[in-house]
C-alpha cells in the first residue's frame, strides 16, 4: 500500500471509496478485479451516505436508470440522533427550570406556616438540606424535592395556594404534574442518548468495514498492477513508484463557531492525504501564512482570532511532500 494508505477519518474514507468506485465502473473488467468490484463499494457507500454514488457515463453509453428514492444512511441517522438528543436535553432543562421556579414559589408560601428559619418540618416539605431552606442546586435533588413536596401538600392541603388567583399556584396536584413531566423528560434524554450511542456505533462499524474493503482493494490492485502502472490513477490512487501532486481541494466552507473561533470544512482533492490550512488576517498579515495541517481530516477549527477581523482561509491539498497547484479560498468576519 505504499503511497496509498487508507485513512481512518470517515469523510476521507468515503471520498476515497467513491473515487475507487468510479474507477471500478469503467475499468474493473480490463484490470481483472475479482474480490472488490463496483457493486461491493456501492453497497457500503450507500449504507453510510444513503444515496447511490454517481458515476460518469461513458461517451455514447445509454443513460443510467433513475436512481432509487433517497433514503437516510447511517451518517444521516447518527446526525439525526444528535439533533434528537439536543432537543431532549433542551426540553428537560426547560422543565427543570419550571420545577425550580415552583420550588422557589413553594418556599415563599411555606415560609408563612413553617417560618423562615429552617426546622425539621422543612425536610418533610422537600427541603432536605439540614439547616437550609434553599432550593436544591442540582436537578437530581430538585427532582426528589418536587416529589416530596407533592406528598407534603397532599397531607397539608391548608398550605396550598390554588390557581387562578393573584399568587402562583402551589398545590399538590401541580407538584405531582411537574414531577411526572420532569420524569418523562429525563427518560426521553436517556432514551435519546442511548439511541445516539447505538447510531454512532452503527456508523463507525460500517465505516470500519468500508476501510477494510479499501485496504483489500489496494492489496488486490497491487497484485494486478505494476508499481509504475498509470492505471492506478483511474481509481483515484497514487502510482506507487511515482506519485503525483494531488488534485486541489474544493468546496471550502467557513462557519462561525464562537467568539474567536472559525470552523473550516472542505472536500478532498483526489490522491491527497493531508492539507495545509493557510490563513490571512486582512489589514494585519501581508499574505497567507500556515496555521496548521489537517492530517487525517477534512476540517480544522481555527481558534484565537480577533473578534471583528476579516479572516481569509485557503486550503492546499498535499500528497506527502507534493502540493496541489492551488486550492479553494474563502473569507469570514470573526465572531
Amino acid at each position: 500500500m505504499s503511497n496509498n494508505p487508507i485513512p481512518k477519518n470517515l469523510k476521507v474514507v468515503l471520498a476515497m471509496a467513491e473515487d475507487c468506485h468510479d474507477g471500478c465502473v469503467d475499468h474493473q473488467d480490463s484490470v481483472g478485479l475479482k474480490q472488490t468490484r463496483a457493486p461491493d463499494l456501492s453497497a457500503l457507500i450507500v449504507s453510510l451516505k444513503g444515496n447511490a454514488p454517481t458515476s460518469p457515463v461513458p461517451p455514447g453509453a445509454p443513460p443510467p436508470p433513475p436512481p432509487p428514492p433517497p433514503s437516510p444512511g447511517l451518517i444521516y441517522l447518527y446526525d439525526e440522533s444528535k439533533v434528537a438528543t439536543d432537543a431532549a436535553l433542551t426540553a428537560m432543562q426547560a422543565k427543570d427550570e419550571e420545577v425550580r421556579q415552583f420550588l422557589t414559589q413553594a418556599r415563599t408560601v411555606l415560609s408563612h406556616p413553617l417560618g423562615k428559619s429552617w426546622s425539621a418540618e422543612w425536610v418533610l416539605a422537600g427541603f432536605t438540606e439540614t439547616g437550609s431552606t434553599a432550593v436544591p442546586n442540582t436537578q437530581d435533588e430538585r427532582f426528589a424535592s418536587i416529589n416530596t413536596i407533592a406528598i407534603y401538600l397532599t397531607q397539608h392541603p391548608q398550605h396550598e395556594v390554588p390557581g387562578g388567583g393573584p399568587m402562583p399556584e402551589v398545590t399538590a396536584s401541580r407538584a405531582q404534574s411537574l414531577h411526572m413531566q420532569l420524569s418523562d423528560a429525563r427518560t426521553a434524554v436517556n432514551d435519546a442518548t442511548n439511541a445516539q450511542k447505538a447510531a454512532k456505533a452503527a456508523r463507525d462499524d460500517a465505516g470500519a468495514v468500508l476501510r477494510k474493503r479499501l485496504i483489500a482493494f489496494v492489496d488486490e490492485l497491487t497484485l494486478l498492477l505494476g508499481s509504475d502502472d498509470p492505471r492506478w490513477e483511474l481509481f483515484g490512487l497514487n502510482i506507487p513508484s511515482s506519485p503525483r501532486a494531488p488534485d486541489p481541494a474544493t468546496d471550502l466552507v467557513l462557519t462561525a463557531v464562537s467568539p474567536g473561533r472559525i470552523l473550516a470544512e472542505w472536500s478532498r482533492g483526489t490522491r491527497s492525504n493531508n492539507h495545509r490550512v493557510l490563513i490571512q488576517l486582512l489589514g494585519t498579515d501581508p499574505d497567507y501564512r500556515e496555521y496548521a495541517r489537517s492530517g487525517d481530516s477534512l476540517e480544522k477549527l481555527i481558534s484565537d482570532q480577533p473578534t471583528g477581523a476579516t479572516l481569509k482561509v485557503k486550503i492546499i491539498a498535499l500528497n506527502g511532500s507534493l502540493e496541489a497547484p492551488d486550492g479553494p479560498e474563502a473569507q469570514i468576519t470573526v465572531p
